[in-house]
């Protein structure tokens, strides 16, 4: 089921105001970007032993969160207590802390490092770590990770409640840091740079390439956007929080870096996602394999043959397999000259599946690594395929048969037929009787 067609879908649809409207908002829907909780869950772990693999050494690992208003108590990660100040008699007077993404990255973290607990009791992947902690491991790998780096707000923020301690060790070259994000937008990674001008970009590092929503919408789509933002007086955000524009969408919550109409309850408009949470009945969306998406990536590089072929296939008696639908895909994508680089980004999958789903067509006898090209084999599979489904519906033919289409009999009239007209038609001879 695409997400467009979901009954939660259909009822936010409808508050649109013109047909042409619903079906560019239906459109919007189905460029999404879908992270289910295993999916997000294990792209974090991946990454990160992964890095501890390659640097062979300890690394700490803190979820990057937004500062604490000085009103609530909270436990310092760096310092590991809670700072006092001259308000700490008020400071849980009248407010609430607030859990966010960053909790349940902290959750993944922190069973990260009982999974690899040595037998000293320290572990590999460190959860926060305090600095007395830091100093007497001897770790020197400082990562800092989130869920999405949209407008980069969040993690420059971060940045300035960071240890004067930490930044004196990383400028001295005594300890480095690591930033992972499981999606960015290109908006973020600009933010990031300017707060951050002596971070190694090449530490940086994202499951997802940049993914930037502007990208998959047309002018159309943007205007919309735009237009049903300003009816809720929300037009700063109509393209997310400072316009990052970021098409993914996490199980454990609706990011506000996409379109406002998609997560904001106000003026009687109600958001498929309100207020950025995810409704139960659709949970089940975010374990589909994006078919819908990858089709408009297709349709987009000019072969509209394969991207409806594939959609047609999904009823077929014996359906394609996910990695099959996928394969075809890609295999379409750099028929039409799109590189290999640039496949992850316009897939919106990870660097890490595409290069498993190329491996795959490359021991199938599909893809050639060395030329980065499909084989001839690879070039028949698809044409054979576009060619196959587009001969089925050729076959669909009206048949000449009345019987087929015509009762026998109509409100008590028995059927009587006459001869043919002059385009071979069948007209009743009894004007009374009604098919």
């Amino acid at each position: 089921m695409r997400l467009s067609e979901h009954t939660l879908s259909q009822k936010w649809l409808a508050q649109f105001r013109t047909s042409n409207d619903r079906a560019l908002g239906a459109q919007m829907l189905n460029q999404l970007k879908l992270v289910s909780a295993r999916e997000f869950e294990v792209g974090i772990e991946e990454v990160l032993t992964t890095l501890q693999r390659r640097l062979q050494m300890t690394i700490a690992v803190y979820p990057i969160g937004p500062p604490i208003p000085n009103e609530i108590a909270y436990y310092d990660a760096f310092t590991g207590g809670i700072p006092r100040n001259e308000n700490s008699q008020s400071r849980e007077i009248g407010r609430r802390r607030r859990f966010g993404s960053e909790d349940r990255v902290g959750h993944v973290l922190a069973r990260l490092q009982s999974r690899f607990r040595r037998g000293s009791g320290s572990s590999s992947i460190e959860c926060t770590p305090t600095l007395v902690q830091l100093r007497t491991q001897g770790i020197r790998h400082i990562v800092l990770v989130d869920d999405v780096c949209g407008s980069g707000k969040r993690i420059t923020d971060y940045w300035q409640v960071i240890p004067r301690r930490i930044k004196s060790l990383l400028s001295l070259k005594r300890c480095e840091l690591w930033i992972v994000f499981y999606a960015i937008t290109p908006k973020g990674k600009s933010t990031l740079g300017k707060a951050m001008p002596n971070f190694p970009m090449s530490h940086l590092i994202s499951i997802l390439p940049e993914a930037d929503l502007k990208v998959f919408l047309t002018q159309d789509l943007q205007t919309l956007c735009a237009n049903y933002a300003k009816i809720i007086d929300m037009e700063s955000s109509g393209l997310g929080y400072r316009r990052s524009a970021c098409p993914v969408v996490f199980e454990h919550g609706c990011p506000n870096n996409l379109p406002v109409i998609l997560w904001a309850s106000r003026k009687d408009w109600k958001g498929l996602f309100p207020n950025r949470s995810i409704p139960t009945d659709m949970r089940s969306c975010f374990d589909e394999d994006g078919t819908e998406r990858i089709s408009e990536a297709l349709w987009r590089a000019n072969q509209p043959k394969l991207a409806l072929n594939l959609l047609d296939a999904l009823d077929h008696v014996v359906p394609l397999s996910a990695e099959q639908r996928i394969l075809l895909m890609m295999l379409g994508l750099l028929l039409r000259g799109i590189p290999e680089a640039n496949m992850a980004t316009r897939m919106l999958m990870s660097n890490s599946e595409i290069k498993r789903l190329l491996d795959m067509a490359e021991t199938m006898g599909l893809y050639d690594k060395v030329t980065a090209q499909p084989t001839p084999m690879g070039r028949a599979f698809v044409s054979r395929f576009r060619e196959r489904f587009s001969h089925a519906r050729r076959q669909r033919i009206v048949g000449t048969n009345p019987d087929t289409y015509y009762p026998y009999q109509c409100e008590g009239k028995l059927r009587e037929l006459g001869k043919t007209d002059r385009g071979g038609r069948y007209p009743w001879s009894r004007s009374d009787v009604v098919p």
